[in-house]
Parts: structure tokens; sequence; C-alpha cells
């Protein structure tokens, strides 16, 4: 297919478009609205809740269906916009991103956003670029490509006129043009990039914990709904009766409102971080950093800001000429400037020289060379790592002299001269060392101390020296006792070689991104929880395969695509932000959970009760709905919105602390309510419903005293007035309304409930009040709970 140098026309940009061959591909937030509603409402819960429904209204208890149909739509309606909030706020901010191309169109450049390249385009190359979709080179111009990320090779590749290039790959050197022929998904990194989206399902150890408890009250839903059958069938009573019951011990065992309110702790968690400049690209992202206990580092894009201060330059060779005038004619003589030269060059200014020859600059080799003529005579001048150019050419008062400056942090380039051409190289002599150093990100070592305090393992997998990773390091506030370790060694270690360097490292230099993928994965077989932060190509494998991946805006694209996190401002300091909204969420879930489960546990006895002892069930799909309203959903939407200063959080003991909790809580429920019902049953008075209303009041009470002891934190003197206000408002609306819903007709007509004498609120309280103290002293006795 022929190419015009013009590029495309408007109007075959036009139908290409209208075609959808456009360079798009499932970014960001990939959750679209209808993806969002679906996974609300085609869901187990909303199933077993509408069947519940639908048998309502088949044996005409047509309130009672109303009511519990009105409360599973209110949490679909609740999660679904809850959900299309946070994205709303994720896909503002992934704007924020998204990067500009330049392509030729109508003869003239136009820059525009990556994902508006459509197939054909003509796409100008400069250094710095990504490649961002398959195509074939239509002009070369010096051009140099790093295709590391596609083939783990470090060396650049020359690219000249109709050579093939991939997405993914950057251009490092030299300029060009290309012709997109494979956008979007059709491209290689975008293939990658959609593959490695779709297949990472990954569930955060809360979510795994609350999954635990659900299966759990499935299994006990299943297992009661067959014996009321059983029981009712036993005593010969109306299949009416049994579905009534049914649906009521469904309305009370069916978590919907805790999947609900995890669900919004997500999303408020991912809408906090948005206003503090971080895209949470995985809703269960900012809960998963408070589990973190390895944090990998790119020394490179995390402690650094990617830019290089010079500190001296450091004469070892003075025979030979001026060494600084040398030094100018070579950042004269380089066509192509990286960050590195640049640096140089802004205290030696290049001066013009005649060029003879040019090696640039390799990631394989670690150093660059021109050859010039120089003062009327012809020579060569090299730059790059020491250890490639001094080869056993230096002093030993010279290797000391490298390795003092590496342990005080340094990064430092030979520079050295042959008479030999480049080709041949020749003997060199190095004449200086230049030395530069990294500009640390601000706040790194209080966000070093910071992790350090919560028990996480920090280790540093970066490309460079590794010695001067090690001090870097030092500088940041790491303590680095252990060996340090090179990629090349780490190649020629048996596999428990490599396990006991992994697990004894901390510092890690050379390495490739294969290697930082493979030690990555070998932490987390150990059982660690493993976050990676880095910003570049080489960082791509281990961000993927890390359980909470994190880059900084300024990365390549493919890192911004795979990450769960992107810090917009490009700074470390975020995290331990980050990690402390994830301990909030943690926190509020958990004290949730125990509402919850505390309805399930009561819930539970009285299906047990009301089936042994032969009496009717004390509770009605109302009256499970007016106790969620009071003291479970209402509360519990309110405490995950609460943002209170909490210590480090942990869910290895979620399980046996909620469970732990809530039986006691439940039990005490249970048995004071039902020994108040008893006796209003028996003895009290037998007016329909009054037994029902005592023992629902009683369980309101308890409720609300439940509220109050797992809201420590707010009512401290220390927490914010909006915070004791809330907690008190949630007890006294709930006291007022459900006296109101006793004796105000309409209400208590609707709900179910009978007005009370004093004496049996008298009795209500008095047992609601030794039943609270009971659960007081039975709770302290077991510690952690």
């Amino acid at each position: 297919m022929s190419f015009s140098d013009t590029g495309l026309s408007s109007d075959e940009v036009r139908r290409r478009i209208e075609a959808g061959q456009v360079n798009r591909t499932d970014r960001f937030t990939k959750r679209t609205i209808s993806a969002i509603i679906r996974n609300n409402i085609l869901t187990l819960f909303v199933a077993i809740l509408t069947a519940a429904v639908g048998a309502l209204l088949l044996i005409g208890a047509y309130d009672d269906a109303v009511v519990l149909g009105a409360v599973t739509a209110a949490n679909i309606l609740a999660g679904i916009i809850g959900e299309l909030r946070a994205k709303r706020a994720l896909d503002q901010l992934a704007i924020l991103i998204r990067r500009k191309i330049t392509v030729i169109r109508n003869g003239s450049e136009e820059t525009i956003w990556l994902d508006e390249v459509v197939k054909d385009d003509l796409v100008v190359l400069r250094s710095g670029d990504p490649v961002i979709a398959d195509g074939v080179i239509a002009e070369s111009s010096g051009l140099f490509l790093d295709e590391s990320l596609l083939t783990g090779e470090a060396d650049l590749i020359a690219k000249h006129n109709g050579d093939p290039v991939l997405s993914g790959s950057y251009c490092v050197w030299g300029e060009g043009r290309y012709f997109a022929a494979g956008v979007g998904v059709a491209s290689n990194a975008g293939a990658l990039t959609a593959q490695a989206k779709t297949y990472k399902i990954f569930r955060s150890p809360l979510e795994r914990a609350i999954g635990q408890i659900i299966r759990v009250l499935i299994a006990i839903m299943i297992l009661l709904s067959f014996l009321i059958v059983m029981a009712n069938y036993i005593q010969d009573l109306p299949v009416v009766a049994s579905i009534l019951e049914i649906a009521t011990m469904i309305k009370a065992l069916v978590p919907e409102g805790l999947v609900l309110v995890t669900t919004t702790a997500f999303a408020l968690g991912a809408f906090r971080s948005a206003r503090r400049h971080v895209l949470v690209q995985k809703l269960n992202a900012v809960e998963s950093i408070s589990h973190l206990t390895v944090l990998c580092l790119d020394k490179t894009g995390t402690l650094g800001t990617n830019r290089l201060i010079f500190d001296g330059l450091e004469v070892l060779d003075a025979t030979h000429g001026d060494v600084a005038d040398q030094l100018q004619a070579f950042v004269g003589a380089v066509r192509e400037k990286n960050e590195t030269l640049r640096t140089i060059e802004a205290v030696f200014p290049g001066i013009p020289s005649n060029l003879i020859d040019e090696l640039p600059f390799s990631s394989k080799t670690k150093l660059s060379a021109v050859q010039i003529l120089y003062r009327d005579e012809e020579v060569s001048l090299w730059l790059g790592a020491p250890e490639s150019l001094m080869q056993g050419r230096a002093a030993k008062a010279q290797e000391d002299k490298l390795a003092g400056l590496r342990r005080s942090g340094l990064r430092v380039l030979a520079f050295a001269r042959s008479q030999a051409s480049l080709k041949q190289r020749g003997d060199l002599n190095i004449l200086a060392f230049i030395i530069l150093r990294d500009e640390l990100r601000p706040n790194v070592r209080e966000t070093v101390s910071f992790f350090g305090t919560r028990g996480i393992k920090l280790k540093i997998l970066s490309g460079d020296h590794p010695e001067t990773v090690a001090a870097i390091a030092m500088q940041a506030g790491l303590n680095v006792a252990d060996p340090v370790y090179v990629g090349a060694d780490l190649d020629l270690l048996t596999p428990d070689e490599f396990k006991t360097a992994v697990m004894r490292g901390q510092i890690f230099g050379r390495l490739v991104p294969q290697q930082k993928q493979k030690i990555v994965k070998y932490l987390q077989e150990t059982g660690e929880f493993v976050g990676m932060v880095g910003d570049g190509i080489n960082d791509i494998l281990a961000l993927k395969q890390a359980d909470i991946g994190i880059a900084m805006k300024s990365g390549a694209a493919a890192a911004l695509d795979i990450a769960d996190i992107v810090l917009l401002k490009n700074t470390f300091a975020h995290l331990p932000t980050l990690a402390r909204e994830g301990d909030r969420i943690i926190y509020n879930i958990k004290r949730v959970a125990k509402l919850f489960l505390t309805k399930n546990v009561y819930s539970l006895f009285f299906v047990l009760f009301s089936g042994f002892v032969g009496l009717p069930f004390p509770l009605s799909p109302r009256f499970i709905t007016w106790i969620d309203l009071l003291t479970v959903g209402t509360p519990a939407f309110l405490l995950t919105l609460m943002s209170a200063h909490v210590p480090k959080q942990t869910v290895n003991d979620f399980l046996r602390e909620t469970l732990g909790f809530s039986l006691i809580a439940g039990l005490i429920i249970a048995l004071v309510s039902l020994i108040v019902y008893t006796d209003f049953f028996l003895w009290q008075n037998p007016m329909a419903n009054y037994d029902k209303t005592a023992a629902l009041s009683i369980v309101i009470l308890m409720g609300l005293y439940i509220v109050y002891y797992v809201t420590p934190v707010e009512r401290k003197s220390d927490s914010s007035l909006m915070q004791k206000a809330v907690v008190w408002a949630i007890l006294a609306v709930g006291l007022i309304l459900n006296v109101l819903a006793v004796y105000w007709g309409r209400l208590s007509g609707f709900i179910g409930l009978v007005a009370l004498d004093a004496v049996s609120w008298f009795i209500i309280i008095a047992a609601a009040v030794v039943g609270s103290i009971a659960f007081h002293i039975l709770l302290k006795s077991f510690r952690g709970i």
C-alpha cells in the first residue's frame, strides 16, 4: 500500500473514525456505566431478595413485598450512585494523564490526543516520544528506538526507512516519521495492555474475608429454609406461614447491605484520593495499600525526580591538555543530547568541533563516544559508566576515589580520551570523573520513615549501579546493611541461592525488567503482600505482577495503563496518605460488619427458637426493615463516610474479631428479647403484636447501644464536632423514631406495632440495660474482640 508524505486528509480521517480504526483501548477507569449498573443488579443477593418479594406477592403479603422490594431497590440505587460518582471523579482525573502526539495531516503538523490517532496516520517521532501504534518507518534521521519492553534486550535498535516499529517502544535518539498500521487493540502494546487489564482479577484481603462470611451465611440460609419447611410441615402449618418465615429469614440473613457499604467505602476512598491528585484505577487499591508487607521501588522514578544535578569535576589526568576544554568539545560534537549530557552542558557549554564519527549512547554498553578533530589532531573522546571505560586501566587510587564517591550517594561518569578510532577504541586514558547526583523527591525521608514504622520492608529494584542505588537509598533514610545484589550475579545463582538473596537483599541494581518481575513473584510466593512503585517501561512487568502497582504520572504510557494507582503529582509522599485512607476503610468496614453480623446472629437465634419452641416467629419482613433502618443500614452508611484518624489496621483477625463480637452481641440481644417476648406472649398481654412490639423495641434499644459501642473514635474528646454530632444524632433519632412508630397510628399500623403501656416500657428498658451491661462485661472478658 502506498502512503502520502502529506499525511491523511480530513476526509480520510473521518472515514477511518467511522470505521472504528482509532487508537483507543480500554484505559484508565475501565468500568462503563452499563457495567456498573449490570454488576449492581445481576447479583446473587438481588436474585434471592427478588425471589422473596415474588413469594410474598403470591401469598398476598403485599405490604411486606412492597417494603422488601423498596429496600432492595434502594440498595441497588445507592450502590450505582456511589460507583458512578467515583467513576466521574476518576474519569476527570484520567484526562490529566492523556498524552498528545504530533501527526502530519493535510500536509502540516497537528498535535492531537494519543487516542485520536487513526489507522494510516503519519506520526512524527522525536527523542522521548513513545511509539503509540504498530507501523512502518517512512522517514528516519539517526533514529534509534529502545525496544526493551518488547524483547527484554537493552540494545538500542537503529531504524531506517521501511523498517517495522511496534507500539511499546520509545525513541531515544534522532527523529523520524512512521505510518500507523495497527492502532488500538490491533497494536502490539494495545493488545498486551488490554489483556493485562482484562485478566488481572484481584480481590483484596478485606474482600476475601467478607466473601468467606457471605458464603457461610448463604449456606446457613439454605439450611434454615429447609428446616423451616420441615418444621411447618410437621406442625401442619399452612404454606403461607412457611413462605412468610422464609422471606423474613432471608431479609434478616442476606447481607446485601454489607456488600453495599463495602463498595461505597471503596468508591469513597477513590473519590477522596482523587481530591488529593491520586488516580485510583482499581477501586479496592486504596484499601489494599494498608496490607503491604513489602514495597518495591524503582530508585530513579520514585526516590528521585529523574533530574540530575552537576556536583563536580574530579580531574585525574591533566597531561593530555585542558580536561574541561575537551569536555566542552565532546558536548559540542554530540548531535542528540540526553538528560545527562544536558546537565553537563549547563556547566560546560559545548564548543564547535569537526565531527568525524559518533557512537550513540547504548543502555547496554553504558557509554557514548565521538571522534573529532581537536586542535588539529584526530582524537576519540569517551563518556560513560566507569566500569565500561576503565576495565583494568585505572590505578588503585582512581578506583578508591570512585568507590568513595559512590558511597556518598553520587553518580559518577568517566571521561576518557584515545588516539584510536571509535571502532578500535585503543588504550583509553581516563581524564576525569564527572560527578552528578540525583535530585530526591520532596518528603522522601519522611515517607520512608512512615513505612518503616508500619513494619513494611522496602526493597529497591533498579537498573542503576548497585553502589549508587545503595547510596541514594541511604540518603533517603534506608538502612542499607544487607548485601547489595547485581542483576548479572542473580542469573548465576541456584534457585535456593536466589530465594535467599531476594529475602535478605534490600538493594538490587543493574536489573532487567524480567528480573524485577521474578523478584516480585517470589516475594508473593512466600506470602508477602507486594507493592511496586515505578514509572518506566522497564517497570511494567513488575507493576503488573505486584499485588498493587503504583506509577508516576510522568512515567511511560504503558506503565500508567497497567498501574492500579497513578500519582498525578509525581510525589512519593502521597503514599502515606493513601495508607491512612486504607486504614480508615478497613476500620469502618470492620465495625459495619459487626453491625450486620450482629443482626444475622440474633435473627438466626430467632429462627431456631421459633422452630424448636413452637412459638410464632417474633419478627416480620417489615420489622426487619425497621431494625435495619434504625440500627444497621443507616448507621452503617453514615459510619462509612467517617474520616476519623485510626491506627494501622489489619484483616488478619477480621473473621475472629467480627464474628466473635457479633456472636456475643447477637446472643445477648436474642436471649434478652426472646425472654421478654415469651413473657409477654404467655403472661403479660395477649393482644396481637404486643409481644412482638416489645421484642422489637428491645432489639432496637440494644442495637443502638451496639452502634454507640463501635464508635469510640468519634466520641473521643479530640474528634470533630461533626463526628460527635453524627453519632449522637443516630442514637437520638433512632429512639425518637421507634417511639413514634409505636404510638403514631399510620406508622405503627404500616409496620405492625401496637402502643405499649408504662409498665411494659419499664420491663423493656430494664431488660435492655441489663442486656447491654452483660454484653459489655462479656465482651471485655474476651480480649481482641
